[in-house]
């Protein structure tokens, strides 16, 4: 991995903004800082249609803050969503002007079916190893919408249904207990909403719930907040529904914003379950911010990998044009190269090393042997020293070390090469790496031991505790095969497994051919 990434995120919901910071690592997204304000957008949104003044002040000075968490973290590239409180408001271009003149920030207002989109993204990766399969169904509640994702097959399909916390609670005036009847009006309208969506039958499986409310019940109805049945939360609506806000902070536990809505939202869960025929609701954790976080990561990773594939590219002309200055053939470091290059990806899962560590193998591949156009005795002395000392244009200093090194310890004995490394100024941790990347530059430079180019093809296998090598070259089998592999003691030494290793000619090559009745049939193509 390059250079360090640091991405932000931000839900602008109708009951709660949110933001949450994150390290891009290499193979994960790191959260630094996540922080929820309970700033209610939908205050008045979805009554009058457009955004308090008091509401934008708040607003504002949440993301004034955020923009300072931004900068203190170091984050270069962020995404700031609004869903449906900001989406319904009439006013929404005040509160976009002001948060970027006034924080330093561009607020993007999503459709719904984008919300379901995003959220449906980060349910998918949360669910990853413990239900591969994923779930069937997919509901997020938030203070203005409801979001539903159902799976038919391996299409998904998002609806976005007006059926929010916020938008209820005032609409309906539902601002403490529920009576009956009130619950009544809340099931019904749900219900009718819900009809189109439901009407395909009963969803199997277990399904997704997201959101605030969501969460905030799992924790009440289950010992780890995992999720629930919906029997329990069945049961425990009554009292739920029934409470007071006094009552429910004081029961649950939980902060007035959320007491105020989660017996609506209890209701609205409920409802959507049954219509959808949904008895388990799993409670993963996540929604619309780790969506947009995980596709800025995505973003991120592939603008990385372009960088680093012309920054790769860019650094091997570099060597090639070093090379030729000094009148060194590259026709054997090529090839080392190509070899090397394969070693490296093929055992990546074995030798675990930096994937930005290969192109500084593949350097040292290619000029492994220059030290050659001052003497052949003792030559790879010589290219530790013009490598260490020319000038590579895109070699750091560890970098240039390190291919130095490489070139240093790909002759002698496995002992020798280690001694060299180890004393050497780099950190213990490159220095490890550095016995692995000199280790799979021996093996490759051994593989064309002869110059001649004989290895066409190199494929690695783990087998147990061995590491197979089966080697595909141009005349076949011969008696001097094992030179190929001599060089192997480090690689066996650094992965602790055993190399072994087995020769033959390449296959010969299914070719198309139209048979008389017009139907292709393979053949084989001549021996060489």
């Amino acid at each position: 991995m390059g250079t360090r990434v640091t991405l932000g995120a931000i839900d602008a919901g109708s009951n709660a903004i949110r933001v949450v910071i994150a390290e891009l690592a290499p193979t994960e997204l790191v959260r630094i800082e996540a922080e929820r304000i309970p700033v209610r957008l939908g205050h008045n949104a979805f009554t009058r249609g457009e955004l308090d003044s008091s509401t934008i002040d708040a607003a504002v000075a949440a993301f004034v803050h955020f923009r300072q968490r931004f900068d203190h973290h170091g984050v270069s590239i962020y995404r700031a969503v609004a869903t449906s409180a900001v989406r319904n408001s009439s006013n929404r271009d005040v509160l976009l002007h002001r948060l970027y003149h006034e924080a330093g920030i561009e607020l993007d207002v999503i459709e719904g079916e984008e919300e379901a989109r995003l959220v449906r993204k980060a349910v998918i990766q949360a669910f990853g190893q413990s239900l591969p399969q994923g779930p069937r169904a997919i509901l997020d509640l938030g203070g203005g919408s409801l979001e539903v994702n159902l799976r038919q097959g391996s299409v998904w399909r998002g609806y976005s249904l007006p059926v929010g916390t916020v938008r209820l609670l005032e609409t309906f005036g539902l601002d403490g207990a529920i009576a009956e009847a009130e619950a009544g009006m809340v099931r019904r309208y749900t219900a009718t909403l819900m009809h189109t969506i439901a009407k395909n039958g009963a969803v199997s499986g277990p399904a997704a719930i997201t959101g605030g409310n969501a969460e905030a019940l799992a924790k009440i109805l289950s010992p780890d907040g995992s999720g629930f049945d919906l029997a329990d939360l069945e049961k425990a609506l009554p009292d739920i529904v029934g409470s007071t806000v006094e009552q429910r902070i004081d029961k649950l536990g939980i902060k007035r914003d959320r007491a105020e809505v989660i017996g609506i939202a209890a209701l609205v869960i409920a409802t959507a379950a049954r219509q959808l025929g949904l008895q388990r609701l799993v409670a993963p954790g996540v929604g619309v911010r780790e969506g947009v976080l995980i596709e800025l990561g995505e973003t991120a990773r592939e603008e990385q990998a372009k960088a680093e594939g012309a920054h790769d590219k860019a650094l091997l002309t570099a060597a090639r044009s070093f090379a030729n200055r000094v009148d060194h053939d590259t026709t054997h470091g090529e090839h080392v190269r190509l070899l090397s290059r394969a070693l490296f990806h093929q055992l990546r899962d074995v030798h675990g090393l930096p994937d930005g560590r290969g192109v500084l193998l593949e350097v040292a591949a290619l000029l492994h042997d220059v030290g050659e156009v001052v003497n052949q005795r003792g030559h790879h002395k010589h290219s530790e020293y013009m490598i260490r000392w020319g000038r590579i244009p895109g070699l750091d200093d560890t970098g240039r070390e390190m291919v130095a090194l490489m070139a240093r310890c790909h002759r002698k004995d496995a002992a020798r090469a280690k001694e060299i490394i180890n004393s050497s100024a780099l950190p213990k941790e490159l220095r490890g790496q550095l016995r692995k990347l000199t280790a799979l530059l021996r093996v490759a430079d051994s593989l064309d031991t002869d110059h001649r180019s004989r290895v066409e093809q190199v494929v690695c296998t783990r087998m147990g505790d061995a590491i197979m090598l089966d080697l595909v070259v141009r005349d076949g089998p011969s008696r001097d095969d094992p030179r190929l592999v001599r060089k192997t003691d480090m690689l066996k030494d650094e992965l602790g497994l055993d190399v072994r290793v087995t020769v033959a000619r390449p296959v010969a090559t299914p070719v198309a051919e139209a048979g008389a009745s017009g139907e292709l049939r393979a053949v084989r193509a001549p021996e060489r």
